[in-house]
């Protein structure tokens, strides 16, 4: 049987039996895996309390072909983001990021940007970075690690190059579409140019800048109708993380709009 070791993040763990855990969790290496932790409940040595959600871990494991589950060894942490289970909006945030990808995304297939991205995310959770701007930022290029990048630089119908001042967004189109060819289309969404260049920078801004990105509040309000509209296309349901969140962080409240960098 083949051993693997790979950092990884742990999405969720649930209890199986008296002693053993079910992990979800997201490679590097491999994308998302899913496996048993035998006796996880009782060896503080090999998983101690490193199966918590948002764990950033070196962990080993093999696969039986026998098993649709991998069976976990081991898991070495590298980093805790302790910040998580200390503050329930920091949760909440993790998780609403967590749930996109484990909703996104099948098992075992191998996304390196996809994991930086969920990495260097969860960093700015940790820290108290909790800008609505930052979960816009996450969708965007989410969308982009996993090939649905919308189109923002020319209508998605007549291709002409973004040149006016009045457009919409087509989530079934899966892009911006120009005034004169949005006439009598069902199902679009008005948005600025400003939200559009904003959004476009926002896919190719270097993720240590992120922290300090900042929208206009027309472009807040834009890009969150626009990509919760996109997403809503793939993941045909409400993520119970994004309600929570709505739960103790209602739109537009002000603890909404924290940043504690």
């Amino acid at each position: 049987m083949p051993l693997y070791k790979t950092p990884a993040i742990i999405f969720h763990a649930i209890p199986y039996g008296e002693a053993d855990q079910i992990v979800t969790l997201y490679t590097l290496d491999f994308g998302k895996v899913k496996g048993i932790a035998k006796g996880a409940k009782r060896s503080r040595k090999r998983f101690g309390n490193r199966l918590e959600i948002g764990s950033y871990v070196n962990v080993t494991y093999f696969e039986k072909e026998s098993s649709g589950l991998v069976r976990l060894s081991n898991c070495d942490l590298i980093r805790l983001f302790a910040g998580l289970r200390e503050d329930i909006h920091k949760l909440a945030w993790a998780s609403y990021f967590i749930e996109l990808v484990n909703e996104l995304t099948a098992e075992k297939i191998e996304n390196k940007p996809l994991f930086r991205l969920l990495a260097a995310f969860l960093s700015l959770v940790d820290r108290g970075i909790l800008k609505d701007e930052i979960q816009r930022v996450f969708e965007v290029r989410l969308l982009s690690c996993l090939g649905y990048r919308p189109q923002l630089d020319h209508c998605t119908r007549c291709q002409k190059k973004l040149a006016g001042e009045k457009y919409f967004f087509s989530p079934r189109g899966g892009g911006v579409i120009c005034a004169p060819c949005a006439a009598n289309l069902p199902g679009i969404i008005p948005v600025s140019l400003g939200t559009i260049k904003t959004l476009l920078l926002a896919q190719t801004l270097t993720l240590d800048k992120v922290g300090r990105i900042s929208f206009s509040p027309q472009s807040l309000k834009e890009s969150q109708a626009i990509l919760s509209s996109f997403l809503q296309q793939y993941l045909g349901k409400e993520l119970k993380s994004k309600k929570f969140m709505e739960q103790i962080d209602p739109p537009n409240a002000e603890c909404g709009m924290r940043n504690a960098e």
